[in-house]
C-alpha cells in the first residue's frame, strides 16, 4: 500500500491562497455576510454568527439549484454527483449533511428516507434569502434545528408579508445541454394578509461531452441517460393581527414537486449504457404561528409530508430480469419554541416531535420512527460579553415489527457559548462555543434494498469553535474579516459510498473520526462614486477528517472518503449604474474515493471559473426587466467531485426575468 504523506499540504495551501485571493485584490459579490438578531444598547453590539446570501447575490450567482449556491459559503463542501439534476449533498466542517437542518420559511425540511435533502431538487427562483447559522441563536427556529451542527434557513417570496398590494415575479432560462426553465410567482397582499402562488418547470437533456483516458490519448464521449423533468407549485397564505401590545402571525404553505429523471450512473470501464430511472413525488402542507411582544416570543408549527420514490432498472441481473422498487414515507411533525426576556437574561424553552413511517414494495417490513427533541436555554447579556448555556434531550425510537427490529436511543447534550461585545473591543468580536448532537441512521441506511444495514447505531458528534470577527469602515471601503479554528469529534460515523449509481450505496459505521481545521473569510465593498461599485469576497478552509477507529486498521489516521482538505472560493462584482459584471471561482482540493488514502483512490484537485453579466431595464418604479447571461466552467475544466461521476465542461446560459411590485 502506498500512503500519501503530508509534505505537500503546505504547498497546496500556498498554491490555493494564490489561486483564490490574488485575482480578487482588485475585483466580488454584494454584501455576502449579513448578521442577524442585532441588539444595540448604546455602543453595545451583540451579533449572532450567521452567514447570509440575499436575493441580489443569488441572482448574481445564477445557480442551477441550492447545492450550487452553497459552494460559495465558506466552510461548506458540496458533494456533487453531476450537472443539473445530479444529486448534491452538504458537508459542513467534515460533518455529513444530516448534521445540518434545512428550514424553509420556519418549517423544518427532513427526509427520513435518506437522512438528508437532495439540494439539487431545490430551485431558487422564489428564494429571497439563504442563511447558514453555525451555533445556537436567539431566533425562534425549530428546536430540532438548534441541536444540529448547523441550520440552513431559506426565506421565499411567497411566504413574506408585504405592503405592496400586488407582486409578480417570472423568469425564463435556456442553457447548454438542453436546459430549459420557466417560473412564475404571484402574491396578493394588504396590510394584514397575503395569498400567493408560484410554479415552475425545468427540463434538461444533460448530454454533455466528457473525456475518458484511452491509452495515451483522451477520448471524448457524451453523457447518456441523463434527462430530467421537474415540475413544482406552491401555495401560501397568511394573516396577522394585534391584541394590545402583542402581535400575532399565522401562515399556511402547501407544496407539490414531481421529478422524473434518468440515472446515468458512474462511468466505469467505459460503460456508458445505464438505463436506470428515478421518479420522486413530494407533497407537504404546514402551519406556522408566532406571537411576539416586548418580553415574550412564541412560535409553533405543524406539518405533514408525503414522499414517494420509484427506482427502476430494466437490466438488473436477477430472476425477473429487472428491478422495480417503490418506497412511500409519511411524516408528521410539530413543535414550539418559547422565549422570555427579563432584564439581561433571556430564557428559552422548546420541544419538537416527529413521526415517520415507511412502506415499500420490498420485503422490508413497515419501519416507524418517533423522534423527540427538548430544549432549555439561558442566556445572560452584559455590557462586555454574553454567555449562554443550554441542555438538549434527544430521543429516537425505531421499530419494525415484521423484522423484529427495535432500537431505542436517548441522549442528553449540554451546549455552551461565550461572545465578547463591541463595547469590549470596538469593531472586533471574539467567540467560543461547544456543541454536541446525535443523528439517527436514516431508513435508507437501515432498510433499503441493496443498501440497508440494520446494525447501524446513531452517529454522535461534538464541536468546539474558537473564532474572531473584525468589522471596519474606511471612508468608501467597508471590510469584514472572520476567522475560525474548530475541532470536531464523531463517534460511530456513518459513511455512504456510491457503488453502482446514485441509488445503490454501501453504508457503514467506521467508528471514530477526528476533525480539525480552520477557515478565513474576507468580504469588502468599495463605492468608487455615484455610478461605480466594487464588491469582493474570498474564503479558504482547511480541514483534516481522520479515521481514528482502530490503530491496527490500514485506514487509521487516513482522511475519510470525499472530504477535501482544502477548499476555497472567491467572487467579484463590478457595477456601473444598472449593469453588473460578475466573476466567481471555486477550488476543491485533493480527496479520496475510499477511506484508504492510496494513490489509486486519490482524486485530483480542480479549479473552475464562471463569468456572467446582467443589465436591468426599469420601465417604471414598479416594473423591471433583467437580462442575465454567462459562461460556467469558463476554462472547460474536466473534473469530477465523486469518482466516475463526470461533470459538464464549458456551458452557457441566458436568463430573462420580469418583476412587478
Amino acid at each position: 500500500m502506498i500512503l500519501l504523506g503530508t509534505n505537500n499540504k503546505v504547498l497546496h495551501v500556498f498554491r490555493t491562497c494564490i489561486l483564490i485571493f490574488v485575482p480578487f485584490l482588485v475585483t466580488s459579490q454584494t454584501d455576502t455576510t449579513v448578521f442577524q438578531e442585532v441588539i444595540i444598547k448604546g455602543r453595545h453590539l451583540k451579533i449572532d454568527q450567521h452567514t447570509t446570501l440575499n436575493e441580489s447575490q443569488i441572482k448574481t450567482l445564477a445557480p442551477n439549484d441550492l447545492g450550487t449556491l452553497l459552494q460559495y459559503i465558506n466552510g461548506v463542501t458540496i458533494k456533487n454527483y453531476g450537472g443539473i439534476g445530479g444529486m448534491k449533498t452538504l458537508s459542513h466542517r467534515g460533518l455529513g449533511g444530516e448534521h445540518t437542518q434545512l428550514i424553509i420559511d420556519g418549517l423544518p425540511v427532513s427526509n427520513p428516507q435518506n437522512g438528508q435533502t437532495n439540494l439539487a431538487n431545490i430551485q431558487l427562483n422564489n428564494v429571497e434569502e439563504v442563511g447558514l447559522s453555525h451555533q445556537t441563536t436567539n431566533q425562534l427556529i425549530p428546536v430540532s434545528a438548534l441541536i444540529k451542527g448547523s441550520s440552513l434557513q431559506l426565506k421565499t417570496f411567497d411566504q413574506q408579508f408585504s405592503r405592496k398590494k400586488f407582486a409578480l415575479k417570472s423568469s425564463i432560462t435556456v442553457g447548454s445541454f438542453g436546459q430549459k426553465e420557466a417560473f412564475v410567482g404571484i402574491k396578493k397582499s394588504n396590510d394584514n394578509a397575503f395569498i400567493s402562488f408560484n410554479g415552475g418547470s425545468r427540463t434538461y437533456e444533460g448530454d454533455y461531452p466528457y473525456k475518458l483516458p484511452f491509452g495515451n490519448q483522451n477520448q471524448e464521449v457524451n453523457r447518456r441517460n441523463n434527462e430530467l423533468e421537474d415540475y413544482h407549485f406552491n401555495i401560501g397564505s397568511g394573516i396577522k393581527w394585534r391584541t394590545h401590545l402583542t402581535s400575532h402571525q399565522l401562515k399556511f404553505s402547501g407544496k407539490r414537486n414531481v421529478i422524473q429523471q434518468e440515472l446515468p450512473g458512474a462511468v466505469i470501464f467505459y460503460n456508458n449504457l445505464a438505463q436506470e430511472t428515478l421518479e420522486t413525488e413530494n407533497t407537504s402542507a404546514g402551519l406556522n404561528y408566532s406571537l411576539i411582544n416586548t418580553k415574550i416570543a412564541f412560535k409553533a408549527f405543524g406539518q405533514y409530508s408525503h414522499r414517494f420514490l420509484h427506482y427502476h432498472d430494466p437490466t438488473y441481473l436477477n430472476s425477473d430480469g429487472f428491478l422495480d422498487n417503490q418506497y412511500t414515507t409519511n411524516s408528521l411533525e410539530g413543535g414550539f419554541h418559547f422565549r422570555y426576556k427579563w432584564k439581561d437574561f433571556i430564557f428559552h424553552l422548546g420541544n419538537d416531535f416527529g413521526y415517520d413511517a415507511l412502506k415499500s414494495s420490498r420485503n422490508l417490513g413497515e419501519p416507524e420512527r418517533q423522534t423527540n427533541t427538548a430544549m432549555m436555554k439561558l442566556k445572560y447579556n452584559t455590557k462586555y460579553f454574553n454567555i449562554e448555556a443550554s441542555g438538549f434531550s434527544q430521543t429516537f425510537i425505531d421499530q419494525n415489527s415484521i423484522q423484529a427490529h427495535r432500537n431505542n436511543y436517548h441522549k442528553f447534550h449540554p451546549q455552551f457559548s461565550f461572545f465578547t461585545s463591541d463595547s469590549l473591543f470596538k469593531g472586533v468580536q471574539f467567540f467560543v462555543w461547544y456543541k454536541p448532537s446525535s443523528r439517527a441512521p436514516s431508513f435508507n441506511e437501515l432498510y433499503f434494498s441493496q443498501v440497508g444495514n440494520k446494525e447501524l447505531v446513531p452517529e454522535e458528534s461534538s464541536q468546539i469553535n474558537l473564532g474572531t470577527r473584525y468589522i471596519k469602515t474606511y471612508r468608501k471601503l467597508e471590510i469584514q474579516i472572520q476567522a475560525n479554528l474548530f475541532k470536531n469529534r464523531v463517534d460511530n460515523k456513518i459513511i455512504a459510498l456510491p457503488t453502482q449509481n446514485l441509488f445503490v450505496w454501501s453504508i457503514q459505521n467506521i467508528g471514530k473520526v477526528d476533525i480539525q481545521g480552520g477557515d478565513i473569510h474576507i468580504n469588502a465593498k468599495y463605492k468608487l462614486n455615484r455610478n461605480w461599485r466594487l464588491n469582493m469576497q474570498a474564503g479558504i478552509s482547511y480541514q483534516e477528517a481522520l479515521d481514528i477507529s482502530d490503530s491496527q486498521s490500514p485506514t487509521y489516521r487516513n482522511q475519510i472518503a470525499y472530504t477535501p482538505s482544502i477548499t476555497g472560493n472567491a467572487m467579484a462584482s463590478l457595477f456601473y449604474k444598472k449593469t453588473g459584471l460578475h466573476f466567481t471561482t471555486l477550488y476543491i482540493g485533493e480527496r479520496y474515493s475510499l477511506n484508504e488514502n492510496t494513490i489509486g483512490n486519490l482524486l485530483e484537485p480542480y479549479f473552475i471559473m464562471d463569468l456572467s453579466a446582467n443589465y436591468a431595464f426599469e420601465f417604471s418604479k414598479k416594473q423591471k426587466l433583467t437580462l442575465h447571461t454567462g459562461v460556467k466552467n469558463l476554462g472547460d475544466t474536466s473534473y469530477n467531485f465523486i469518482k466516475h461521476f463526470v461533470m459538464p465542461g464549458r456551458n452557457y446560459f441566458i436568463k430573462l426575468s420580469y418583476e412587478f411590485n
